[in-house]
């Protein structure tokens, strides 16, 4: 005869199976959805540092195209939405693309033409060159034979050969440098509500605008020597490329008594006397820049380099620039 076994109560109730689910549940969630954000962050910044390659050349091949037409604002327009196909190459994106930009910020994008600019024609411009435009009498500044173009100037008494309005070298005034904003519209909806967020925090109107409706301001710069002679052409109506003056970087040249100077107009502020090799006669042309916050570019020895930090010659590219 066997006698039954007793065994004492258990401390701690048994929790039933479908409880012990839902707190297995809680805890996946708990660990998977930073995990996923994570992963989505990833694929967001990969995809900023390809379209940062991709605009960097789009915007090289649109101030080739500058180069050989004279700094044309039209040209240089067509020239980069024809170079959007690398990023949006589908038939017709394109044109959509732009035109959901311009529905949302008013303006799809946005380059400067920091060099040359408006007095440089002043100090520059050759009269006895003629206008892409029959009879047109528009300020065209040579672009052959600039070594004996700075040579004349300093013997006219310019210091280094700068202009006293610009502060610009012929070789500086022969130089496109121009200055792209795009507006990136995020992969997924969490980046676009951090823009929102991080919007009142841009000190530029048109980069707190464009932060506002969800797009993330990109700019990218880039240098290049002119081919063509440049002309001094009015602003794209539509706003798209524009002619804005910079701070001068180069402290305004001391002109002696009896120098030959320009007279004074009512152009804007001076120019950078920023520095990159011209195509002087009978020189090669150095290699066109694509300035980041890594690169350096070397001087001619009349200033800083291209955007470049007047103190340290640091080339400036915001990359990122909504703050």
């Amino acid at each position: 005869m066997t006698t039954a076994r007793t065994h004492p109560p258990l401390a701690c109730p048994l929790v039933p199976a479908r409880a012990q689910q839902g707190m297995s549940m809680m805890g996946f969630l708990a660990t998977a959805i930073p995990v996923i954000w994570l992963g989505l962050g990833g694929v967001e910044l990969a995809y900023w540092m390809q379209l940062r390659q991709a605009l960097s050349l789009i915007l090289l091949d649109t101030a080739r195209v500058g180069t050989t037409r004279q700094a044309e604002p039209a040209a240089m327009a067509r020239a980069f939405e024809q170079g959007l196909h690398r990023l949006h190459p589908a038939p017709g994106e394109v044109s959509r693309v732009l035109a959901r930009r311009h529905q949302d910020l008013g303006l799809p994008w946005h380059i400067v033409v920091q060099l040359p600019d408006r007095k440089a024609f002043v100090d520059h411009a050759d009269p006895t060159l003629q206008g892409p435009a029959k009879g047109d009498r528009q300020p065209l500044i040579r672009n052959d034979h600039q070594a004996a173009q700075h040579a004349r100037r300093q013997a006219q008494g310019w210091p280094q050969g700068r202009g006293p309005l610009s502060g610009l070298t012929i070789h500086e005034a022969n130089t496109l440098r121009i200055a792209l904003r795009w507006p990136h519209k995020p992969l997924f909806p969490g980046a676009a509500i951090l823009m929102k967020t991080l919007a009142p925090l841009a000190r530029d109107p048109r980069n707190r605008q464009w932060m506002a409706a969800g797009y993330l301001p990109f700019r990218r710069t880039v240098t290049v020597a002119m081919q063509s002679d440049p002309a001094d052409w009015p602003d794209l109506p539509d706003g798209r490329i524009t002619h804005e003056a910079q701070p001068l970087r180069n402290p305004a040249p001391s002109y002696p008594a009896g120098a030959d100077i320009p007279p004074q107009t009512s152009a804007d502020s001076p120019s950078p006397g920023s520095s990159t090799a011209g195509n002087g006669h009978g020189g090669a042309n150095p290699p066109p820049n694509v300035f980041d916050e890594q690169g350096r570019s070397g001087s001619d020895g009349g200033g800083s380099a291209p955007g470049a930090d007047p103190e340290t010659g640091t080339p400036i590219n915001e990359d990122l620039c909504g703050l």
